[in-house]
């Protein structure tokens, strides 16, 4: 009877601790030390920067490119949707981590796809690297025998900002849009 009380405890501590392990973390009291402002070439062609452009509007950010055949084409769409139903003036914003293909015309052509609201970004390698660099995106090429070009491994988190371009929650992929436009609109004070 024991040797059942102590498996018995043992089993409780382990649930109780995988319950711990996969309970979402609460959003950020305070603002994230990684993001903010940049200057990339806008998918009109214009080089841009957010700080101008977006003054005063939370950003709802996803980096990814435009060849990528699953994650990226279903994230934006439920950012798009989310982003629809919020009481939010955010923008939506795609970052492209694949500079060498995704141009400006070919941003714009992608981003179309799914939204005239959705922002594209492209730049130089240099540029891209840097932006990657402040916001702790990584990406790297992936080449295999299945596809005929290569594929991009890369950080598939959403960012929110604030009013400021300072980030204020992460969104990980599948995160459903019902969630991140309840989310939005909890921090922001929309009904």
């Amino acid at each position: 009877m024991k040797v059942l009380g102590g498996a018995l405890a043992i089993l409780a501590v382990c649930g109780l601790g995988a319950i711990y392990a996969f309970w979402p973390a609460p959003p950020a009291e305070r603002p994230l030390q990684i993001g903010g402002d940049f200057e990339l070439i806008h998918e009109s062609g214009r080089l841009t920067n957010t700080a101008q452009a977006y003054a005063g509007q939370p950003l709802l950010l996803y980096f990814g490119y435009t060849y990528c055949p699953d994650i990226c084409p279903t994230t934006l769409l439920d950012l798009v949707t989310a982003s629809e139903e919020t009481g939010i003036d955010e923008v939506v914003v795609f970052v492209s981590v694949d500079p060498a293909r995704d141009t400006p015309a070919e941003v714009a052509a992608y981003t179309d796809l799914f939204s005239p609201r959705l922002e594209g970004f492209t730049g130089s390698a240099a540029q891209i690297e840097a932006v990657k660099a402040d916001w702790a995106v990584y990406a790297a090429r992936h080449d295999t025998d299945v596809f005929s070009d290569y594929l991009l491994d890369h950080t598939t988190l959403t960012y929110l900002t604030d009013h400021d371009h300072r980030v204020v929650e992460v969104f990980k992929s599948g995160t459903a849009p019902d969630v991140i436009t309840a989310a939005i609109n909890q921090r922001f004070g929309a009904q």
